[in-house]
C-alpha cells in the first residue's frame, strides 16, 4: 500500500488569487489553467487521484502519460460497448473519432488542450451550434474516463465550454392542425405513435422502450425511467389510454413493439410532418406541442415542468413566452359601452 504523505493537496495566492494544485513525490503538479482556481473541482480530481494512488492504480502518475487517442479508443470499445446506453457509446466514440480527426491518433492524452476543441469548432462549423457541443460535452466525458482509468492525471478539456445558442421560442404544430396531421398518417402503427406522444409529450425514447409491465391501466398511471435514470411515473389521459389499448393485445413485451429503436421512429414522423406540409417540424416538436397545448390551457409552469418530466424548472422555461401569451389573452375584459368623460 503506498504512503498518501507523497501525495498531497495545495495551493497558493497570488495577487489575491487563490490557485490550487498538488504535489506527488515532492513534485508540483498543476490541476490545469481552466480549474485551478476552482477549489471544489481540485478537490474532486484530486480525491479520485488520492483514490487510485492509493490502490496502486497511478503508480506511474509522476511520469509522462502514455496512452494515445488511439488506445483510448479501443479500451472504450472493450470496457464500455454494452455496458452504457448505446446511444451515449456512440456519442462518446465519435466525440473520440472528433478528437483523432485534429490532433491525430498517436496523440498522447496529456498532449490535448482547448485549442483541439476549438479546431473541432472550427472544422464543424457548417452543422448546427447543438451537434458542435455535443462533440465537446462527450469528448470531456471520454476523457473524464481516461482521468477514472488511470491513463492520466487530470482531465485536459475539462474546462471546454460549448457554443452559446440564442435562445428561441420551440416550434410546435398549431392547435387547429393537429387533427389534420393525424388525419394524414396512413399507417396504423405509426398513427398510434404520433397520437402518444402529442397526448403525452414524452421523450422519443421513453415511448419506444415502454413496456407493458410499465403500465398499470386500473391505477391510471405509466412508468418510464427518464434521463439520468431517473424513475418517474405519469398519468394515463384518455387518448393515450385509447392508444394503449389499441397496441394492447400486439406481440412482445413492448407497447409498441412495431418499433424497435428511436431512430427508425424519428425517420418516419419526419416523412410524415413533410408529407403533412409540416416539414420544418421533427419528432421532438411533437413533444412541444403537447407543452404548448398545456400552456395555453393556463397551466402553471410548475405543472408543466411535471407533466414534462423536467428535473428543473429551467428546462420548462422555454414555455415562459406561451404561459405569458395565454395570460396576456385572459387579462382582457370587457363592460360594454363605458362613458369615462
Amino acid at each position: 500500500m503506498k504512503s498518501i504523505m507523497a501525495l498531497r493537496f495545495c495551493k497558493r495566492v497570488k495577487q489575491g488569487i487563490t490557485y490550487y494544485s498538488y504535489e506527488i513525490d515532492g513534485k508540483r503538479k498543476s490541476f490545469g489553467a481552466e480549474v485551478s482556481k476552482n477549489e471544489a473541482k481540485c478537490r474532486q480530481i484530486y480525491n479520485e487521484l488520492k483514490r487510485q494512488y492509493l490502490a496502486g492504480k497511478l503508480a506511474d502518475i509522476s511520469s509522462r502519460c502514455k496512452t494515445t487517442l488511439g488506445e483510448l479508443k479501443k479500451e472504450h470499445e472493450r470496457l464500455l460497448s454494452g455496458v452504457i446506453p448505446r446511444s451515449t457509446f456512440r456519442a462518446n466514440r465519435l466525440a473520440i473519432d472528433k478528437l483523432i480527426e485534429v490532433a491525430g491518433i498517436n496523440t498522447r492524452l496529456d498532449q490535448l488542450n482547448l485549442r483541439h476543441i476549438a479546431l473541432i469548432a472550427s472544422k464543424n462549423k457548417d452543422l448546427s451550434k447543438s451537434s458542435v457541443n455535443n462533440y465537446i460535452r462527450h469528448a470531456r466525458v471520454v476523457m473524464g474516463k481516461a482521468v477514472e482509468w488511470g491513463f492520466v492525471a487530470t482531465n485536459p478539456i475539462l474546462g471546454a465550454k460549448q457554443l452559446r445558442i440564442p435562445a428561441r421560442p420551440p416550434l410546435f404544430i398549431d392547435k387547429a392542425e393537429i387533427a389534420a396531421f393525424i388525419a394524414s398518417v396512413d399507417n396504423v402503427h405509426l398513427r398510434r405513435m404520433v397520437v402518444a406522444y402529442l397526448a403525452t409529450g414524452r421523450r422519443r425514447s421513453e415511448l419506444v422502450a415502454l413496456k407493458k409491465s410499465d403500465v398499470l391501466l386500473e391505477e391510471g398511471r405509466y412508468r418510464v425511467i427518464a434521463k439520468g435514470n431517473r424513475e418517474q411515473w405519469f398519468p394515463i389521459n384518455a387518448m393515450f389510454k385509447a392508444v394503449l389499448l389499441s397496441c394492447w393485445d400486439l406481440p412482445g413485451e413492448r407497447v409498441f413493439s412495431k418499433w424497435s429503436h428511436p431512430d427508425t421512429i424519428s425517420h418516419y414522423i419526419k416523412k410524415a410532418l413533410v408529407k403533412a406540409g409540416l416539414g420544418h417540424l421533427h419528432l421532438h416538436h411533437l413533444r412541444h406541442t403537447f407543452a404548448s397545448i398545456k400552456a395555453t390551457e393556463g397551466r402553471s409552469l410548475k405543472e408543466l415542468m411535471d407533466l414534462m418530466g423536467h428535473a428543473h424548472i429551467n428546462a420548462t422555461m422555454i414555455y415562459t413566452h406561451l404561459t405569458d401569451n395565454h395570460l396576456a389573452e385572459i387579462a382582457e375584459v370587457q363592460f360594454g359601452p363605458v362613458d369615462l368623460e
